[in-house]
C-alpha cells in the first residue's frame, strides 16, 4: 500500500495546511512527493472516453487503487482541510496529443473535493495538459503537471475543473488519478 510522507503527517504542517486550504480564494492545497512510498500499478487498462465537445481523454480503474478509500488517507483529508469527506469515485485518466476536457462536463456538480495525484513524467509547459479550476467572479487556478504532486481543491455548485487540451506536439502523455469526495 502507498505511505504519505511522514512531513504531511505532522501536527504542525497539518495545521498549516488547513489554514492555507482555507485562506486561498479557491480552497486549494498542492503537496510535491506527497508520498514516500508509491505502491501504483502503471499497467492499469486505460479506455478512450469521448463526449464530443465534452472531453477527449482514457479512462480506468485509479493507479492508486484503494489507497484513496484508507484510513490513513482520509484522516489527512480531514486533518489537512478540515472537511468531512465521503468517498464518490476514482480512477485514472491519461490525455494524449489532441486530448482535452471541458470546464462545462461538470455543470451539474454540487460541493466536492477534487484530489488529482500527477504521475506525468517529462513534461514541457508548452505542451498544455495543465488542470484549471474556477469559480464564479475569482481568478482561474492553472496548474502545471508535476509527477508525485497531490492536488486538493474545494469546489461548490457552479465551480468547474478540466484538463486543458493537450498540444498535438507534445512527446509526452498527461497520467494522474482523479478522486472526487462528496463534501458532508
Amino acid at each position: 500500500m502507498s505511505e504519505i510522507n511522514f512531513y504531511y503527517l505532522e501536527k504542525p504542517t497539518l495545521s498549516n495546511l488547513n489554514r492555507i486550504f482555507e485562506s486561498a480564494e479557491i480552497p486549494f492545497i498542492r503537496l510535491s512527493k506527497f508520498l514516500s512510498k508509491e505502491d501504483s500499478n502503471m499497467e492499469v487498462k486505460l479506455k478512450r472516453d469521448e463526449k464530443i465537445g465534452f472531453y477527449k481523454r482514457n479512462i480506468g480503474q485509479a493507479h492508486l487503487g484503494d489507497f484513496w478509500k484508507s484510513k490513513d488517507f482520509l484522516d489527512f483529508l480531514k486533518k489537512g482541510t478540515g472537511l468531512n469527506c465521503q468517498f464518490r469515485s476514482s480512477e485514472g485518466q491519461s490525455y494524449g496529443p489532441g486530448d482535452y476536457s471541458l470546464l462545462h462536463s461538470e455543470e451539474f456538480e454540487g460541493k466536492r473535493l477534487v484530489v488529482v495525484y500527477d504521475f506525468t513524467k517529462k513534461w514541457d509547459i508548452e505542451w498544455g495538459g495543465h488542470d484549471i479550476y474556477t469559480s464564479p467572479d475569482k481568478d482561474p487556478l492553472i496548474c502545471n503537471r508535476d509527477a508525485g504532486t497531490l492536488m486538493l481543491t474545494r469546489l461548490n455548485e457552479g465551480d468547474y475543473s478540466c484538463t486543458r487540451y493537450v498540444s498535438l506536439k507534445s512527446e509526452s502523455i498527461v497520467k494522474f488519478d482523479k478522486v472526487i469526495f462528496d463534501i458532508k
